[in-house]
């Protein structure tokens, strides 16, 4: 399709998506070092990866291998990362400090 017959609104639209698509996995390090995501896991995308084989009733080891299979099977989620909005929560807690708010 030519540029020409796309009209504005289009373009944008896939430009952003093009930008999104390059961008996130540099927005999310950035996001994952300054506190405010989890540190990306590469084994997460293989599990998912594996799961979706086995949906479709392919042998993910004839496409992934067995160790990455292994790998997936083996994989349990890093739980010590905790969320923005449960650590926001947790601070406004009333405490001893704060006699008004804690007298309710």
């Amino acid at each position: 399709m030519c540029a020409n017959c796309l009209s504005t609104a289009e373009a944008t639209l896939a430009w952003a998506g093009a930008a999104g698509y390059v961008l996130r996995p540099k927005v999310h390090r950035m996001l994952a070092n300054a506190g405010l995501a989890p540190k990306p896991d590469p084994v997460a995308h293989d599990v998912r990866t594996v799961a979706f084989l086995r949906a479709l009733d392919l042998d993910p080891v004839e496409v992934l291998g067995a160790d990455v299979v292994a790998q997936s099977a083996s994989w349990e989620p890093d739980t010590s990362w905790t969320p923005w909005r449960e650590r926001r929560v947790a601070s406004a807690r009333p405490s001893a400090s704060h006699p008004l708010i804690a007298a309710r």
